[in-house]
């Protein structure tokens, strides 16, 4: 019986692109049975039990070293926090005084006092408590792993396996990539999951498919494409060839691509050099190599961070942090773009409000500016760790210039007590701005006089000028960052940035679509700030483009009304391109 090519779409966790074969992991599945003890048998079912929780915890240990030697301190915090639940005195109590009263077997115990901890955490609209239950789901399946004896199953994967399951935890996704897994297809997740933030520092394809992920089979030829979200299980030959054709496309791995990457910056055919910056949210194992080619960072997000800590981290934590950054990029620069944080993807902790509709609430700088004491305590820790290198601050969803100038005062202050405790800081450190809100590149004449430097979300920009939620499939047809009211707006934020002298650049998904790039250059766009696996790519793009040619091809192009006219005349442009 031939196999039937079937194909779910889901949303990218983590990009890339990969052929391989599946396995079904049901991770956290085990099953205990009720059974009653003697007596004389509760010590020993107590003593089982921490056991279970003492290999648990040796696991973890060596999982938050490993993690912390690819990836850093910050993300070995995860397997911190884990650890503490792991060993969490109080509910280990619990469950001995629920064994020595019911005189029934641990596992069975542990498991059900488990679910009870967890339940009210799933359905919480708090995305901390969420990913906290999370975190006790991972531990406690170790434990009960354990507990069943069904821990030594010792997973042989096959070269190029692809992993199907409900979800993994941070612990899976670095112990499976040691055996080889290429990528993964999974039920539950976010963005800004534990795991999607692991799998996104490896570089391991994740793709989120609630829908359909548990109809595919194990032992199957599949494919996920990291780029579209699309999952083709039991591809025809002919789609297998299309897509080993569109990887290799893609090139070798990114770190790979970056060490073969000659003349940087890249420069155009007639001469203009276009700055290339990387997009980066946490260590990962690309920064020494891009630091290394004095690859600049257009923009660094920290909301990492808080995610590891689970809270707002104090300042000597986050100085720490930058130092080491400063120290690895040198005098590459860096552009630390502060928290940028919201009910729709952080924990309340009983500050965030409960909002219908978060993306227009309390999010970016505005918390910050009422967080006054937890604003400036990054601020002091950024210009502390200033000194160990070339540091840019950038403040995310500047709607107007009051917003602006109040947020340089309380910069202004925090520079003030640091010179009055003799500590040093770059003085000169520029201070810029995110526009991502209409308002803002409405506003741009005024905002480029005040800001140091302008970068352009495309993202949010695009969202919040067409109505279009960029997470919402239902209105996904609806968003898309070259439609002409997006570009105008970036032409008014890129006319003001000139007019003033400021330096402009683009740091949304867009600015590393070949496409976009010959128009973003021709519009006088000074720096594009890219996915790392983008650079290469489009230094080489660039290196094929007349700079004179590209300002005719934007004039062009924002003559357009529509996306159709807009994509034609890019695809033009692109073909000619293509053809040199």
């Amino acid at each position: 019986m031939v196999a039937k090519k079937r194909q779910i779409t889901g949303s990218v966790i983590s990009s890339g692109i990969v052929l391989g074969t599946s396995r079904i992991v049901w991770q956290g599945e085990v099953e205990i049975a009720e059974l009653p003890i003697a007596a004389s048998k509760v010590r020993a079912e107590i003593a089982h039990l921490h056991r279970a929780v003492q290999e648990t915890v040796t696991e973890l240990k060596e999982l938050r070293d490993s993690a912390g030697e690819k990836m850093g301190g910050t993300i070995a915090k995860i397997f911190d926090a884990q650890l503490m639940i792991a060993e969490d005195a109080e509910f280990l109590k619990q469950v001995e005084a629920e064994v020595l009263k019911q005189r029934r077997n641990v596992g069975f115990v542990y498991s059900r006092m488990i679910q009870e901890t967890v339940r009210p955490l799933v359905s919480s609209n708090d995305v901390y408590l969420r990913q906290m239950a999370t975190d006790i789901e991972a531990v406690s399946s170790r434990v009960l792993a354990i507990l069943s004896g069904s821990e030594k199953c010792d997973l042989k994967f096959a070269p190029n396996t692809i992993l199907i399951g409900k979800s993994f935890t941070p612990g899976d996704i670095i112990s499976y990539r040691q055996r080889k897994a290429v990528g993964f297809v999974v039920s539950k997740g976010g963005l800004n999951s534990h795991m999607a933030l692991i799998a996104r520092a490896l570089m391991l394809p994740v793709i989120l498919a609630p829908e359909g992920w548990d109809q595919i089979p194990g032992n199957c030829r599949i494919v996920l494409d990291g780029t579209t979200g699309e999952v083709i299980v039991d591809p025809s030959d002919d789609d297998w060839t299309k897509f080993q054709k569109k990887k290799r496309k893609h090139g070798p791995s990114t770190l790979t691509k970056i060490k073969r990457l000659t003349n940087f910056p890249p420069v155009t055919q007639d001469g203009r050099t276009v700055g290339i910056g990387a997009n980066l949210s946490l260590s990962g194992p690309a920064d020494a190599l891009l630091a290394s080619r004095e690859i600049p960072v257009g923009l660094y997000r920290t909301e990492f961070l808080y995610l590891s800590y689970g809270g707002f981290p104090d300042e000597q934590v986050q100085y720490e942090y930058y130092s080491q950054i400063g120290q690895l990029f040198g005098q590459a620069p860096v552009v630390i773009r502060t928290f940028d944080l919201g009910y729709d993807k952080l924990s309340t902790h009983n500050i965030w409000p409960d909002e219908e509709n978060p993306a227009l609430g309390w999010r970016g700088i505005r918390p910050m500016l009422e967080m006054t004491e937890l604003f400036k305590t990054q601020i002091r820790a950024i210009l502390r760790a200033s000194t160990e290198g070339s540091f840019r601050i950038m403040l995310p969803m500047i709607s107007d210039l009051g917003e602006l100038e109040l947020a340089k005062k309380m910069i202004n202050q925090v520079k003030l007590s640091l010179k009055k405790k003799k500590i040093r800081f770059d003085e000169e450190i520029q201070i810029g701005i995110m526009v991502e809100v209409p308002s803002a590149a409405l506003m741009a004449d005024r905002l480029a006089e005040s800001a140091d430097f302008l970068s352009i979300g495309t993202n949010d920009l695009t969202q919040y000028a067409l109505a279009a939620d960029r997470l919402n499939n239902k209105v996904a047809r609806l968003y898309n960052s070259l439609h002409p009211s997006v570009l105008q707006l970036i032409k008014l934020t890129v006319k003001a940035c000139k007019k003033h002298g400021k330096p402009v650049s683009i740091c949304g998904e867009v600015a590393g679509d070949s496409l976009a790039v010959p128009l973003f250059i021709g519009m006088g766009v000074d720096l594009l700030s890219i996915n790392p696996n983008r650079i290469v790519d489009i230094c080489r793009l660039i290196s094929r483009i007349d700079s004179e040619r590209a300002r005719t091809l934007a004039e062009s192009v924002l003559e357009s009304g529509s996306i159709k006219e807009v994509k034609d005349r890019l695809t033009t442009f692109s073909l000619a391109i293509a053809k040199k």
